[in-house]
């Protein structure tokens, strides 16, 4: 996920004196308690006229952690804006992007004593990703339904789209072992039913994973680990798909993040731990007894090396839409009473749950890798923008949610805010501008495009 330069949720903590900035890995001042452990302990069992008096106390702390996480981040993005000058990045530049390049050059320098400064850097601009997320589950606000009648234009009926040219893959997850939603095939059906009836795709050309609560359907996949990367690698595969061709890829359901550092080793040249690994969880992600990983959740780094060989064989014309988020991971240890079963994140699995799917990831690639790939356990491994374009539901430190509307119905706000963009006759805008014009829509989550295609025309869009 990214974000853009100096642009946080709420900028408006107390600027700390020059002298409490960070100073090249230096800690600031007041730093918080480790991330490993709960910011605000459980009361034990109290007098009942003491009660009022623990609840005034916690809110208190609460308050006080709100405000020095604050300041904190203030810092951090002062620093990050110096980033971006001394490497001489674009100004619009996101986070997520500032920290992959940081990382990228230390690979590419050949002096060591520049590698450390960058890496420096790099461990810098690690800590606000984890500031950042700390300040969401801390300020959590409750759910809210999008109002784009407000916001977006008046709908109209829309011309379908070379729908003979386009092929999709929707997968919508409400099922989970642990912490199941609600909306996630609701969603899927949403989009289903826009390709279909809107745009005129042929139902051939789609292929729909589902996993209802209350059993599989009997109609469509299961979303099983197994069968979406099976059926990612049959784009590349499918000789009906042309070069050129519109793609597009739909998840909704949880995400989950893992912190480098917990496979990666620190190494006083290299910035491999830095930063996280994201995921989407499959249906049939599944712990043991004693909570260790059995089929672990997909990462990043597989779901990019597969969109990069179905680019090279079927073109550029990709687009990944993702309704879901991966804070939890990064803020591992902030206390649960903070997170609402309303949003669509997973904690990931134990420290090993990296481990295994990565090298699951990397077993099930050995095959395909093209000359030049980088393996997805490598720690130089470095994301192929190129291969795609990602419309995301909300920066990497947010929460996508989903809420229950007026008539029952449960869906994501960011698939919500986007059909209707989508049915509202917009035409000729990019990713980029169709993400401007849902986020007026979705205020408490921020939908970002990424890739080096981000400001190419939306191709889902009828053109007039």
């Amino acid at each position: 996920m990214a974000i853009f330069v100096g642009d946080s949720q709420d900028p408006t903590g107390s600027i700390c004196p020059s002298d409490a900035l960070v100073v090249s890995g230096v800690s600031l001042p007041g730093t918080p308690p480790s991330l490993e452990s709960p910011i605000i302990n459980p009361p034990g069992a109290s007098h009942p006229n003491e009660t009022s008096t623990l609840v005034h106390n916690e809110d208190a702390e609460l308050t006080d952690e709100i405000k020095n996480v604050k300041e904190r981040i203030v810092c951090y993005e002062m620093q990050e804006v110096d980033i971006v000058k001394k490497y001489g990045m674009p100004g619009n530049i996101d986070s997520a992007t500032i920290l992959q390049t940081v990382k990228d050059m230390v690979c590419d320098s050949a002096d060591p004593q520049y590698s450390l400064e960058i890496v420096r850097d790099a461990e810098l601009l690690d800590a606000l990703l984890k500031e950042r997320c700390r300040l969401e589950h801390l300020q959590e606000p409750g759910p809210r339904l999008p109002n784009s009648s407000e916001q977006l234009p008046n709908p109209r009926d829309p011309e379908p789209l070379n729908p003979d040219r386009s092929w999709s893959i929707i997968i919508g997850i409400n099922a989970y072992q642990a912490s199941p939603l609600r909306g996630c095939v609701s969603d899927a059906l949403d989009v289903y039913q826009y390709l279909v009836h809107v745009l005129g795709v042929p139902e051939s050309h789609i292929q729909l994973l589902l996993a209802p609560c209350g059993g599989p359907s009997p109609d469509t996949p299961f979303p099983s680990r197994a069968n979406i990367i099976e059926a990612l690698h049959s784009l590349h595969r499918n000789p009906l798909i042309q070069k050129g061709d519109n793609i597009i890829i739909y998840f909704s359901g949880h995400g989950a993040s893992y912190r480098c550092s917990d496979y990666f080793p620190k190494r006083e040249s290299g910035t491999a731990h830095t930063g996280a690994v994201e995921a989407i969880c499959p249906a049939d992600r599944t712990v043991d007894m004693n909570g260790h990983p059995l089929i672990p959740d997909i990462s990043d780094r597989e779901l990019n090396t597969i969109l990069h060989l179905v680019r090279v064989k079927k073109g550029e014309n990709i687009t990944v839409i993702t309704d879901c988020c991966y804070a939890s991971g990064v803020t591992r240890g902030v206390s649960s009473s903070f997170q609402h079963n309303t949003t669509r994140n997973l904690p990931p699995l134990l420290a090993s749950g990296l481990e295994l799917m990565l090298q699951t990831g990397d077993e099930n690639l050995r095959e395909f890798y093209l000359p030049g790939t980088v393996s997805v356990l490598a720690e130089n491994w470095s994301p192929l923008n190129a291969s795609h374009v990602l419309l995301a539901a909300c920066r990497e430190y947010q929460f996508a949610r989903e809420v229950q509307k007026d008539d029952g119905t449960v869906n994501g706000v960011f698939t919500e805010a986007l059909m209707s963009a989508l049915r509202s006759g917009l035409h000729n805008q990019s990713y980029h501008d169709l993400c401007c014009t849902i986020s007026a829509a979705t205020p408490l989550q921020t939908p970002i495009a990424i890739g080096e295609n981000k400001d190419k025309l939306f191709p889902w869009y009828p053109r007039v």
